[in-house]
């Protein structure tokens, strides 16, 4: 509720990614791979 709150004070779109549909924001999903494979071995 706290981060819904800070995006109408500050006129900041909310976009709204469902559970289990990864492909929704395939940017993140690309990065978090990344970083398991460098970081997380």
């Amino acid at each position: 509720m706290a981060v819904l709150s800070w995006c109408q004070r500050t006129g900041i779109e909310w976009h709204y990614i469902a559970p289990g549909k990864p492909m929704q924001n395939g940017f993140v999903e690309s990065f978090n791979g990344r970083f398991r494979d460098e970081f997380l071995l």
